[in-house]
C-alpha cells in the first residue's frame, strides 16, 4: 500500500493483526499506544482523526516502535512512562516495569500509616510504591532502597518529579543501605520473587527486556524474602505496619516467615483476580 493510502483506522486495523500474529497480549491497546506516540496525540483523538491520511514523517516515526514491539520489547519501554496509581512514571531498560496489583499495596499502606508517617520502601525499582505514598500524603516521608545502579537512577527521576523533598533515594543492599538507628512507620517491598523454575513459562517481554535483578530470587522465588522479612521489625517502630507483595503459591511459606520473625496480626490479602497477592503484618 502507498503510504498516502495510510489512514488513522487502516493503520490501526492492520498493526493490532500484525502485532497478534507475533503473539502479542493485547494488540489492539498496543497499536493505539504506539500510534499516539508517534503521532503526538492522546488515544482519543485517534479515533476523532480515524480518516485521517497519514504523512510520510508521520509514518517514519511509527515504523521504528512498531518494530520494537514486534520484537517484543514491553510498550512502556518504548513509551518511556508507565502509569501507576494515576501518575506518569518515567522506565525503561533496565528497571522492573510497576503492575496494577502493586497499586493494592499501595492502598494497604495509606490505610494504616499515620499522617507524617516515614516509610521505607525496599527493592523500589522504578520507586512506584515509596514514591505513590510519599505523594499521597504530603506530610509523610518515604526512604526508597534499590540495589541496581541503573534502576536507581529511575527512582531518583520519579521521586524528584512527583514527591519532590519527601522521597530519599539509597542505593544498597536491602536494609544495609540505611543509616543505623533509623525506624519506620511502615516498611513496605514488592522484592523479586518469581521462582527461577518457572522462567520457561514466562513471556519474552519479561524474560528478554526486563531486568532478572527485579524478576527472580532463588528456585522458589523466595532468597530476597527470607533475607527481608526475619530483619524487617527491627526497623519498624512499635506496632509499625509491614507489607510484601508475593506469587500467589507463596502465600503459606511467607506467612509462616512472617509470624516465626515476631511479627503480630499477619494477614494475606486477594487482589482484583482473588490470588493471594500481598501479605500484611505489625511489628511488635
Amino acid at each position: 500500500m502507498a503510504a498516502e493510502n495510510w489512514t488513522v483506522r487502516s493503520l490501526l486495523v492492520w498493526t493490532r493483526e500484525w502485532l497478534g500474529k507475533k503473539g502479542v497480549e493485547n494488540p489492539r491497546l498496543d497499536a493505539e499506544l504506539l500510534l499516539a506516540k508517534a503521532l503526538r496525540c492522546d488515544r482519543v483523538r485517534l479515533y476523532i482523526d480515524n480518516d485521517k491520511p497519514l504523512s510520510p514523517e508521520e509514518l517514519a516515526r511509527f515504523k521504528p516502535l512498531l518494530q520494537r514491539r514486534g520484537a517484543r520489547e514491553p510498550v512502556a519501554y518504548i513509551l518511556g512512562v508507565k502509569e501507576f496509581y494515576g501518575r506518569p512514571f518515567a522506565v525503561g531498560p533496565g528497571v522492573f516495569i510497576p503492575r496494577p496489583e502493586t497499586e493494592l499495596l499501595v492502598q494497604l499502606a495509606l490505610e494504616a500509616i499515620p499522617q507524617g508517617a516515614r516509610v521505607l520502601d525496599l527493592c523500589a525499582g522504578s520507586g512506584a510504591v515509596g514514591v505513590t505514598i510519599a505523594a499521597e500524603r504530603p506530610q509523610s516521608q518515604a526512604d526508597l532502597v534499590e540495589l541496581s545502579k541503573e534502576a536507581a537512577n529511575f527512582t531518583r527521576q520519579n521521586a524528584e518529579k512527583l514527591a519532590p523533598g519527601r522521597a530519599e533515594v539509597l542505593e544498597g543492599d536491602l536494609f544495609a543501605a540505611l543509616p543505623p538507628g533509623r525506624r519506620y512507620h511502615a516498611v513496605v517491598s514488592n522484592p523479586p520473587y518469581v521462582p527461577l523454575r518457572d522462567k520457561p513459562t514466562l513471556a519474552r517481554e519479561l524474560t528478554e527486556h526486563e531486568p532478572a535483578l527485579a524478576l527472580f530470587s532463588g528456585d522458589d522465588g523466595l532468597d530476597i524474602l527470607q533475607r527481608l522479612i526475619p530483619a524487617a521489625p527491627a526497623w519498624l517502630e512499635p506496632g509499625g505496619f509491614f507489607a510484601v507483595e508475593i506469587d500467589p503459591p507463596q502465600a503459606a511459606r511467607v506467612v509462616a516467615l512472617c509470624e516465626a520473625s515476631g511479627f503480630k496480626g499477619v494477614r494475606v490479602q486477594r487482589d482484583l483476580a482473588g490470588l493471594d497477592r500481598h501479605v500484611t503484618a505489625r511489628g511488635s
